[in-house]
């Protein structure tokens, strides 16, 4: 199997491997990923799943690449921001050191274009949802959900929410011949939906 990161910039820029953009969930401590660099970051231990403190802290993403060899990996880029190219050209450079495959993957239509006007050899992903976050314009929403954002960003997979599917648009992009991934598959009963309307699955908690 390969593995998902969830990537984005620290306060000094530098990619690291974390899901929340709050680290009150892993860590306890109510302050935002792109609000401390890398050395205050790993000054706060990670819980474990009784809320105690481990000995791992979070990883940037040059790190938790060396760990996984050759392993394939899909980097999902966590970033809403309009310019683009700091955060995206690290993650580049690290997928090009990497041992196994690679492709990216982004909610935000500016990450996915970068990829494909910047480094077209990459195979870029673009993440959607029929409930992107409420604070995002209803318009943007609109266009994440309905894959309006497609056809110019001409990605090489569109990975979409199982919760929203099937619906018609991502019944059309599958149409294209084109891999439809869904997410995130946790039981017997996602994997037998995520079977019958994508192509492959980001999963945990079972085995496809």
């Amino acid at each position: 199997y390969g593995v998902e990161l969830d990537v984005m910039a620290a306060g000094d820029g530098t990619p690291v491997v974390v899901h929340d953009v709050n680290l009150a969930r892993v860590t306890g401590h109510d302050v935002r990923v792109g609000d401390l660099d890398v050395p205050a970051l790993q000054a706060l231990p990670l819980l474990d799943a009784s809320g105690a403190p481990t000995a791992e802290t979070v990883p940037t993403l040059g790190a938790a690449l060396e760990v996984m060899g050759a392993c394939p990996v899909m980097v999902e880029i966590k970033s809403w921001r309009l310019r683009t190219g700091r955060l995206e050209e690290q993650v580049a450079a690290m997928l090009d050191a990497h041992a196994g495959p690679a492709c990216i993957a982004s909610f935000n239509p500016m990450t996915v274009r970068w990829f494909r006007r910047n480094r077209p050899d990459v195979v870029r992903v673009l993440t959607a949802t029929a409930d992107a976050d409420e604070r995002l314009p209803a318009v943007v929403r609109r266009r994440l959900a309905e894959l309006r954002d497609a056809a110019a960003l001409d990605p090489h997979a569109v990975s979409y929410d199982l919760a929203g599917l099937p619906n018609t648009a991502a019944t059309a992009w599958r149409a294209t011949g084109r891999p439809l991934i869904t997410w995130t598959v946790r039981t017997e009963a996602d994997l037998a939906k995520a079977e019958a309307e994508a192509d492959n699955v980001i999963f945990e908690d079972v085995r496809p």
